[in-house]
């Protein structure tokens, strides 16, 4: 089982936050009051994907650009990237009703990504650190 316990985390605080999000574009609340019905379910279902995709990285604990495990976990960053694109088409072609889509989500998997893989380096670093040995497996005299 992979260790990405604060990565699992975060993951799952974005997936409940776009859930959320797309509950209140669902309702049409606030800037969504007045646009289209196709526009609210399309801007809707995109943000639910993309609450699913870091819900599944969440709960796999492995994020959505892993080097083993499911599919999904290997290329889901593939997946988060059509889904933010298919948000700024659909936001092109509706009426300029609610927010402009980000890109955050797109970007989320490759740094974690990243910040794993320095936490390791940087955790095996400090182990050889604290416990030098030679070449014999010994540890040589302190001066």
């Amino acid at each position: 089982m992979p260790k990405m316990k604060l990565g699992a985390a975060f993951y799952g605080l974005f997936a409940v936050g776009a859930v959320v999000s797309a509950v209140f574009i669902f309702r049409g609340d606030g800037e969504y009051a007045g646009a289209d019905q196709w526009y609210l379910i399309a801007r809707g279902m995109l943000l639910l994907l993309i609450g699913v995709m870091f819900g599944i990285g969440a709960v796999t604990r492995r994020g959505l650009m892993s080097d083993d495990g499911p599919r999904i976990c290997r290329s889901g960053w593939i997946v988060m990237i059509a889904l933010v694109g298919a948000e700024f088409v659909v936001f092109a072609l509706g009426d300029d009703e609610g927010t402009f889509p980000s890109v955050v989500p797109a970007l989320i998997a490759p740094g974690f990504q990243r910040m794993q893989e320095k936490y390791y380096e940087g955790r095996d670093e400090a182990e050889r650190e604290l416990n030098p040995t030679g070449p014999d497996e010994a540890r040589p005299p302190s001066v």
